[in-house]
């Protein structure tokens, strides 16, 4: 009943004003997926001289959306439903852990398909007649690092693409993705912005109950920005707690057997991104760091992560090459044994946007990277190689995007065991984004990867490979 009121109160004064502005979207995505993963060693116990899991497969999904936003002066109201459909997923491609996303969308299913019509939108966005704070309930996206839009594209796009959902995201890659039911609070102030949320995640990812939330999954955050021109800095602090039922994989270095999740994290962090002008474009810096503590299944939980980046974009060159290099750091636990859990807990995090081979988590890992992207007209293309390995041996080399469902032995994250190995291996992949009219592109991603020592320690076959093509359509 107060809720009521207070949307009464601050909506009435809008409705003699102007009619608020509807706009209508509608896309689809199309995806053909082709995975050749580490080959399987053969089962010992097995009466045939078979690989455990068959590593190669290809399969085809789709997703369309279609939503509506309604804009008022004091008030925004917006609502989407998806609908997704998987074919083709492969049966065998579970062994050791699941061989490609393909085997974890089966894993979910347990059928070669997987459909579901589901909410992900709806919200209403109460706003202060001066626009200096608004307050969001219902189903709505979050991202951690996008609080704020910066004013300077170049400065957004350095944002949107590394340092956004390192630890809170949507999960853009999967079909049914991530929403968050809850409330938000922003407030807006000449140079700096402030934001609240709490909010429990819905289901989603892998597994196509997705319009179901996880209640014992509680995730609450703030964050107070600085703004300037072409600049940015953030510091930000986010508390989760995970009680989910039932007895899952627990997912660490100590060989537990499965049990009831008992997961209590906070990260207190800060970022930072900088644009600066130079003769020939744009030299750009990139900081993250966090820190966590927290109990996990009863252990003292003290992780850490960091990140740190440079580049440079040649704005007036034929193709605006920008050339990028980085590390990563994300602590890994040193003894299963001394009842302390040191592995960096990524949360809810969208993994592929720092890893588009999906093969690897920022959990116990050492990165370091370069980046090349260009724009030869109209075109977007970007070429990455990654030099990988575990920051500690006696942890395991980790892959997920975090929790998806309320119950069952995924946790979320899984974990493949190091052998007392820390050389990951190396990844070279490109992507490529081709616009054929204002409302339609098609997307294309090449990547392998060379297996170093913790691979071998799973694995007889030491080379991955992965593509997909996309049909991308928006209105």
């Amino acid at each position: 009943m107060f809720f009521v009121s207070f949307v009464v109160v601050f909506s009435a004064p809008a409705l003699a004003q102007d009619p608020p502005k509807v706009t209508g979207t509608l896309s689809n995505i199309t995806r053909v997926e082709s995975w050749s993963f580490f080959q399987p060693r053969i089962d010992p116990v097995a009466l045939t001289a078979e690989p455990i899991g068959d590593p190669n497969y290809t399969f085809i999904g789709d997703r369309a959306e279609l939503g509506v936003r309604v804009e008022g002066a004091r008030f925004d109201v917006s609502g989407a439903f998806n609908y997704v459909r998987l074919e083709n997923l492969p049966t065998t491609a579970i062994g050791p852990g699941g061989l490609g996303s393909g085997a974890f969308y089966f894993a979910a299913t347990g059928v070669r398909y997987s459909y579901q019509l589901y909410l992900s939108d709806l919200t209403l966005k109460v706003k202060a007649r001066d626009d200096r704070g608004s307050l969001t309930v219902g189903r709505m996206p979050f991202v951690s690092g996008a609080e704020t839009v910066s004013t300077e594209a170049s400065l957004e796009t350095l944002k949107r693409e590394r340092l956004h959902s390192r630890l809170i995201g949507n999960f853009e890659w999967s079909y049914y993705q991530r929403r968050f039911d809850g409330v938000r609070l922003d407030i807006n102030r000449p140079g700096w912005h402030a934001t609240a949320a709490v909010f429990v995640p819905t289901q989603g990812g892998f597994e196509e109950s997705t319009n179901l939330s996880m209640p014992k999954v509680q995730v609450a955050t703030t964050s107070v920005t600085r703004v300037a021109a072409a600049s940015e800095w953030q510091l930000f602090a986010t508390a989760y707690r995970d009680r989910r039922d039932g007895k899952a994989a627990v997912v660490d270095n100590t060989s537990a057997a499965d049990q009831p999740i008992d997961v209590t994290v906070s990260a207190f962090g800060a970022s930072h991104a900088r644009i600066t002008p130079t003769p020939g474009g744009e030299l750009d810096t990139v900081f993250w760091g966090a820190a966590e503590t927290g109990t996990w299944y009863g252990q003292p939980h003290r992780a850490a992560s960091v990140a740190a980046e440079v580049g440079h974009r040649w704005t007036r060159a034929p193709g605006k090459p920008w050339l990028r290099a980085g590390y990563l750091w994300a602590s890994g636990d040193r003894e299963p044994d001394d009842r302390r859990h040191g592995t960096f807990f990524q949360l809810l995090p969208s993994s592929r946007k720092y890893a588009l081979s999906s093969t690897y988590a920022q959990m116990n890992l050492s990165d370091a990277f370069l980046q090349a992207w260009f724009e030869p007209r109209r075109l977007k293309t970007r070429i990455e190689v990654h030099a990988l390995g575990l920051a500690s041996a006696g942890d395991l080399w980790y892959q997920g995007s975090g929790a998806t469902a309320s119950s069952g032995r995924y946790f979320g994250f899984s974990g493949r065991a190091s052998g007392g190995q820390t050389r990951l291996g190396t990844v070279l992949e490109a992507a490529v984004d081709v616009p054929v009219r204002k409302y339609w592109s098609v997307n294309g991603y090449a990547g392998t990867m060379w297996g170093g020592d913790v691979v071998k320690q799973s694995f007889s076959g030491t080379r991955l490979s992965f593509w997909y093509v996309e049909n991308v359509v928006r209105f």
